[in-house]
């Protein structure tokens, strides 16, 4: 990857943050930084640290000076809560770690108010509201060029925060920068006024910020805004009530048109060097030097084991197992699960010694495994870390493919072109070597089954399974539920629970229904 910014971040984090977030919203433990507290404001070294957050959980790295006070740092990150809880809770993904009480019942879908990833999703996503809402006290009244757009960049990356907390808990306190100086408890915003407000907030902030392709990579652009916007708009029956298909379809278009192409080889958008991907829109960076975290792409290579030789085949020593495919996720490439005649390049699993049928979650070699992240380059070489640990891959948070399915399947509800929707697939059939479709195989169903055999382990699927109502519903998968041959579930658990602690630091909260 480049790693121009994250040289800066290393040396700048003692000087960003000089005081570690705790746990709590409603005594301020995660409130802005207040500007009387005698810390140096480094503008440069906070503008890093805001994008630093999205990878890495502390200001040491991989671990120590954690964000997050009083839980495991390598569990911490956005990126691992982003897979365990939109990934292990749908057709898609299990884990076989039954030690780790937070994780494995989310293989059940069996959220509660103390489970710990709903906490540190929670707490790590206002930690970086507070850190942007600083950003934005400190450099307020300032309109040179750089703090100008320095500034847009900081409200989109808390905008994407807002989208995270409007999808995954709803009802959610509020702070910005004119709220939560000094002695303040956030006040409760509603689902769809937080839907209003991420909308309004990065409407305004396109203008400022640079042309798609132009800006320095990592850093968000109008492109990640419309990239956004298309998701938010996607979903927006569910947050508001109120569908936005031809919105989603026009900045997903908009994308679509930009200047950007699809990888030509599926595989190398998850290889090492795939940040000179003409793919990649908006990615979370990483790096095997600069920028480690426990929590990041490391913790999704590591989804192998020592039987795959791991160095020449993964670019990597470490094989921590766990997480597998569910029998769902491989028969969505062939419905007998034999994927001998396959030609659809983008199933990458691991079939020897595996077995596809899970009988017992805890056995990693029931189920197969993702093959998909590699920590090689393109060419083959290892990523830069010596020890062989860290990969230098970085998360495609946004990319092109993302445009071309939104694009499609807006289009289809919206009663659309048809012909344009199928082009849109086809793009990406091609790409794999897959069987392209014709205008009467495009269903809402095909669409769905399309993004999981294109998206699948990039944590998508829970939000696309509640947008096509199959997440609680009679659709069945293997261990939805916590049975082996499915069951469905109750509705209230296409929302998490508020956490218990904020609860009771906030008595403006309302618990969600159900919990």
């Amino acid at each position: 990857m480049n790693t121009k910014i994250f040289k800066h971040i290393i040396p700048a984090l003692s000087l960003a943050l000089m005081m570690n977030f705790t746990s709590c919203i409603g005594d301020l433990d995660v409130s802005p930084i207040d500007p009387n507290l005698d810390v140096v404001f480094n503008q440069d070294a906070n503008f890093a640290k805001i994008y630093a957050g999205l990878a890495i959980t502390g200001n040491q790295g991989p671990a120590g000076q954690p964000d997050i006070a009083d839980t495991d740092e390598g569990a911490s990150g956005l990126m691992r809560m982003m897979f365990n809880i939109n990934e292990l809770t749908t057709d898609e993904a299990i884990c076989a770690w039954t030690g780790d009480t937070d994780v494995f019942p989310l293989n059940s879908t069996k959220f509660t108010p103390s489970n710990g990833v709903v906490l540190n999703m929670f707490n790590r996503l206002y930690i970086q509201i507070a850190q942007c809402n600083n950003f934005l006290i400190q450099t307020a009244g300032l309109s040179d060029e750089k703090t100008a757009l320095q500034r847009a960049e900081v409200r989109f990356i808390r905008a994407l925060d807002y989208y995270y907390l409007v999808d995954l808990y709803g009802n959610v306190p509020f702070v910005d920068e004119v709220t939560g100086i000094g002695a303040y408890v956030p006040e409760r915003i509603t689902r769809p006024d937080l839907f209003a407000y991420v909308e309004k907030e990065l409407k305004e902030i396109e203008p400022a910020l640079k042309a798609p392709r132009s800006n320095e990579y990592g850093r968000a652009d109008q492109a990640a805004v419309w990239m956004l916007l298309s998701r938010l708009y996607l979903n927006a029956e569910v947050y508001t009530g109120t569908a936005r298909w031809a919105d989603a379809a026009t900045y997903a278009k908009k994308v679509m048109t930009a200047g950007y192409t699809l990888e030509p080889v599926y595989g190398n958008m998850f290889r090492a060097d795939n940040n000179n991907s003409q793919e990649m829109i908006m990615p979370i960076c990483f790096d095997g030097v600069y920028a480690r975290s426990w929590s990041g792409m490391f913790f999704v290579c590591s989804f192998i084991s020592g039987d795959m030789d791991l160095e020449a085949n993964f670019g990597t020593k470490e094989g921590w197992g766990g997480n597998r495919a569910r029998v769902a996720l491989v028969k969505k490439f062939a419905n007998d699960g034999n994927l001998t005649n396959v030609k659809d390049q983008r199933a990458m699993f691991w079939t020897k010694d595996r077995t596809l049928a899970i009988e017992k979650p805890s056995e990693f070699t029931q189920g197969y495994t993702v093959a998909k992240f590699k920590n090689l380059t393109k060419d083959g070489k290892i990523g830069s870390d010596p020890n062989k640990q860290f990969p230098d891959m970085d998360f495609p948070l946004f990319r092109l493919a993302e445009a071309n399915l939104t694009f499609a399947e807006a289009t289809l509800r919206a009663g659309g072109s048809k012909a344009e929707a199928v082009n849109a697939i086809n793009e990406l059939r091609n790409r794999a070597k897959a069987t392209t479709i014709g205008e009467s195989d495009l269903t809402l169903n095909f669409i769905l089954d399309e993004k999981s055999r294109e998206f699948y382990f990039e944590a998508q699927r829970r939000v696309d399974l509640i947008r096509f109502n199959k997440f609680t519903s009679d659709y069945i998968w293997d261990w939805k539920g916590g049975v082996a041959e499915g069951t469905s579930l109750p509705d209230y658990l296409k929302l998490l629970p508020i956490p218990i602690s904020q609860l009771t630091a906030n008595t403006k909260l309302i618990q969600n229904t159900g919990y």
